[in-house]
């Protein structure tokens, strides 16, 4: 039976899971990013290891979970395709895919179909350098808004990755930020920040002003332990990736608690299904095992809502992808005697 959580007038219902651990192919290997493009398709950035280089993206029909490329792998040749160590990937209106590359401080482009676009950016503390970029959103005039995380700064950038402007200093304070991972332009062109070291979510203006904050630290109803990714629904409502908690927190535009989603994957991937289903030994096994505990959200990376309501929360320890749904706002009708 799906499950569903209810806050209210809302409600978020568990759909499916998608994954299983790999270095190519129908598997995924600690997913870092996740975006949507047109119809019924998803993108999955992969992290790669310093001894064990497999960061590529995976270009998966949702539906029926049928894997249809790897893009920007490092076994194809081709080494200015390459990256490692992915922190975040979007897709913007011509569904290019931009992944930030955190160890090789640049940004990487390609086409939806694999073909490579361009790779750009500098190591370093100055104006338009970076130093393990990771957050990447796109604000409404198509320009990138990139989180410096190891500059503690949001910097933006034009199509071509000309330097525009910045704001950000270390520190707690307002405005102030800490490791920042996550970023999201909502439809008024703000811009949100998962702080990941002041475990908090920041909303600041286009021009970088100040706003509000979401979120301290601990584990109580709420609260944020080390978030790493934020998005917003066409509602207004704001999903944050609680890292340190496993568990994705939502909350109302005004920043009212909602509800806590802690992972709903009680059934296996049709991936999963497809391995164990080859192996008798593997699936006497599996009867052996308690799979409650691997249904919850184990390190959350990233996540992706769309204006059909789909949430997907790529889990970095699980190798997968949970897909929920929610459910829109019923109102009762009014009629006027």
């Amino acid at each position: 039976m799906p499950v569903t959580h209810v806050a209210g007038t809302k409600a978020f219902r568990y759909l499916d899971n998608i994954g299983k651990i790999g270095d190519i192919g129908m598997s995924f290997f600690y997913p870092y990013g996740v975006a949507r493009g047109k119809e019924d398709i998803i993108y999955v950035a992969n992290w790669g290891l310093e001894f064990r280089p497999c960061a590529r993206i995976s270009k998966i029909k949702i539906s029926t979970q049928e894997w249809l490329m790897d893009i920007g792998h490092p076994d194809n040749g081709k080494p200015d395709e390459e990256f490692l160590w992915p922190g975040h990937l979007i897709t913007d209106h011509e569904e290019n895919l931009h992944v930030t590359d955190q160890a090789n401080h640049k940004i990487v482009s390609f086409t939806k179909n694999g073909e490579f676009i361009s790779k750009w950016g500098t190591a370093g503390s100055n104006e338009g350098e970076f130093y393990r970029p990771s957050g990447i959103a796109l604000d409404l005039d198509g320009n990138f808004v990139i989180a410096d995380a190891t500059n503690h700064r949001i910097q933006t950038y034009s199509p071509q990755g000309q330097y525009i402007s910045q704001f950000g200093t270390n520190g707690s304070g307002h405005g102030q930020l800490q490791d920042p991972w996550g970023t999201f332009v909502d439809r008024e062109g703000n811009i949100f920040v998962a702080d990941w070291g002041n475990s908090r979510v920041q909303k600041f203006s286009a021009a970088g002003n100040f706003i509000s904050e979401i979120g301290h630290c601990g584990s109580g109803q709420g609260e944020l332990n080390h978030p790493s990714a934020v998005a917003v629904d066409k509602d207004g409502d704001i999903y944050i990736a609680d890292w340190g908690n496993n568990r994705v927190v939502v909350y109302e535009e005004d920043g009212t608690f909602l509800v806590s989603i802690n992972g709903d994957a009680t059934n296996l991937s049709r991936w999963a299904e497809y391995t164990v289903s080859g192996s008798p030994d593997l699936k006497k096994a599996l009867d052996r095992v308690d799979l409650e505990p691997m249904s919850r959200l184990w390190h959350p990376s990233a996540l992706h809502v769309g204006d059909d309501y789909k949430i997907l929360i790529a889990e970095a320890q699980h190798q997968r992808i949970q897909i929920y749904e929610k459910e829109p706002i019923h109102q009762e009708a009014q009629f006027t005697l």
